[in-house]
């Protein structure tokens, strides 16, 4: 019967460990994007509410074909909406073949 209990207890610590564990990703201040991306983050900023996000990438300062910008609002938890908007931003950055990698803008 110990091993029984023990095997669970593990098994509801593993669990715990994988799905518990908060997610990060990379950030960026918004100031360190290029401006028309920062035009988008302050039109989009008083939307988000309190758990919204956004997310940018970007390979050129200049060029838009070169930038991905996703936000992710209305959601419950602010950690859904980063994992979301990071989401939606890879998909834009994949297919304007972008290679910097998403980051969530704060």
């Amino acid at each position: 019967m110990l091993k029984i209990y023990l095997s669970l207890g593990l098994l509801l610590g593993m669990t715990t460990m994988s799905f518990g564990a908060p997610e990060s990703h990379p950030t960026i201040a918004a100031e360190q994007l290029p401006q028309s991306l920062q035009v988008s983050w302050q039109a989009n900023k008083p939307g988000l509410g309190p758990f919204g996000h956004c997310a940018a990438a970007f390979d050129s300062s200049s060029d838009p074909s070169k930038m991905a910008f996703a936000c992710s609002i209305y959601v419950k938890l602010s950690a859904v909406a980063a994992r979301r908007a990071v989401q939606h931003c890879d998909e834009q950055r994949k297919a304007r073949s972008i290679n910097a990698p998403c980051q969530v803008v704060q």
